[in-house]
């Protein structure tokens, strides 16, 4: 049986690395930026000096508490694999098998959990109906958003890095659904900011019940996972795509 080798990241973040290079180092990292309200999701091409710049936030403050949690949270769970450089079809099989079965799972366990909270609560809880409609409306647009990755254009992807090399594409150049799935990801990190706005970012009211808190607990890991999914797509997986297609074109 041939093993894959990985590597993992241990050099310490600096001010020129880009916010979704930090990110994907490890949950630790990407809880501290998220913290720091850096997107690393959709902007993470930007640098942690330019985002911190911008943010008003002190640069060599965010570096010591990405150390310091990184630090604190040294175990297998937080290692992450360097994506860069690895073979896209052992991306894509990562992403499917780790961010979309988990978003799926997530979707079918928080549905119900969510309707059943507004119903109890919403009375008193006006922004429940907003959470809801919100959840439900994410669910519907990433379920689609999911099967037309895996049926579409990770196929295309990963035909490209085959060795025969991808066969003429229905959709002209994978700039185009790629252009798309971007724009759908925007969308959902728009809706996860109207999620975070809803919920006080997550913290469940003093009166919340434990299913409540199961809720806004759940919505919470969610978030940051879909946050890590979107920037795995957006900053490693396309550009590597686009630039490889670029590249068999010229040969």
């Amino acid at each position: 049986m041939q093993t894959t080798t990985t590597t993992t990241t241990t050099c310490l973040p600096t001010p020129e690395m880009t916010l979704s290079a930090i990110a994907l180092r490890s949950d630790a990292h990407a809880t501290v930026l998220d913290r720091y309200k850096l997107d690393f999701c959709c902007r993470g091409s930007r640098t942690l000096g330019d985002a911190c710049r911008s943010a008003g936030v002190d640069v060599d403050r965010v570096l010591a508490a990405l150390t310091a949690e990184a630090n604190a949270r040294q175990d297998a769970r937080s290692a992450a694999v360097d994506w860069h450089g690895r073979p896209l079809g052992e991306l894509i099989d990562f992403i499917v098998s780790t961010h979309h079965d988990y978003t799926r799972s997530a979707f079918a366990r928080l549905a119900p959990l969510a309707a059943k909270v507004a119903g109890k609560h919403g009375a008193v809880h006006a922004e429940l109906a907003r959470v809801a409609a919100t959840f439900e409306e994410l669910a519907e647009d990433l379920t689609s958003h999911m099967l037309k990755e895996e049926r579409m254009l990770f196929p295309y992807i990963r035909a490209l890095a085959g060795p025969g090399g991808a066969p003429a594409a229905p959709f002209g150049t994978v700039r185009n659904p790629v252009h798309m799935m971007m724009r759908e990801h925007d969308r959902a990190a728009d809706l996860l900011v109207t999620l975070a706005g809803a919920t006080a970012d997550f913290s469940p009211p003093e009166d919340a019940c434990p299913s409540f808190r199961a809720l806004y607990a759940g919505l919470a890991e969610l978030r940051l996972d879909l946050l890590k999914h979107i920037s795995l797509e957006n900053n490693v997986l396309f550009p590597q795509a686009v630039a490889l297609e670029t590249a068999t074109a010229r040969r």
